[in-house]
């Protein structure tokens, strides 16, 4: 867990069963976030569906709102790490290559595209702040992936391609239901962004 979530730890784990309950609490904020929404996502909600008490919840976070800007840190760390994984895939040709790309970041929304909707209507603007900043680590891996496949490139700036190309896919997911991830997706999305890099 970076810096920025420490900063909002009351306890920060030092052994492996605490970091395991900090976890758990994570996990288990999801889970109600995406069910019931910010409004009745409750601390008291929270430690039922980890198997926690209240009080456990405390000795780690001061408010739901440390826990929901800890659980945004962390579903963006997530997802930047799942796309930095795959490198720019020299190797592969540029549609491999982008394919790759679309499958790890779909792989890395575990709770679906609705916990990110849920994360973004967390009051505070702390989403939207995180999002800008995975969303410029990731214009700048595609802009890396693009440099290295430029022959098979056929646009003139590739770092607003980039750009263009992450926007794209970030609405994409914006609209995007759980009922919708299936292996049909991310092929259907690399040929929709292979075409406009290749201008055909």
């Amino acid at each position: 867990m970076g810096s920025r979530s420490s900063n909002l730890l009351r306890r920060k784990p030092k052994q492996a069963r605490a970091q395991e309950t900090l976890d758990a609490l994570l996990e288990g904020a999801a889970q109600v976030l995406r069910r019931h929404g910010y409004a009745r996502a409750t601390t008291n909600r929270i430690a039922e569906a980890t198997g926690v008490s209240v009080g456990t919840v405390y000795e780690y976070f001061p408010d739901k709102d440390a826990i929901f800007a800890a659980l945004i840190d962390r579903e963006l760390d997530s997802l930047v790490a799942a796309f930095e994984a795959q490198g720019v895939g020299a190797e592969l040709d540029l549609e491999a290559a982008l394919l790759q790309l679309v499958e790890a970041g779909l792989r890395a929304m575990r709770f679906g595209p609705e916990l990110f909707r849920a994360l973004a209507a967390v009051p505070g603007a702390t989403f939207r702040r995180r999002l800008g900043a995975a969303r410029e680590a990731v214009v700048a891996l595609v802009s890396r992936l693009l440099e290295a496949h430029r022959r098979e490139v056929n646009v003139a700036d590739l770092d607003l391609a980039a750009f263009l190309v992450v926007s794209a896919v970030e609405g994409i997911g914006a609209n995007l239901q759980s009922s919708q991830l299936d292996e049909r997706l991310p092929v259907e999305i690399t040929r929709l962004v292979s075409r406009y890099l290749r201008g055909s």
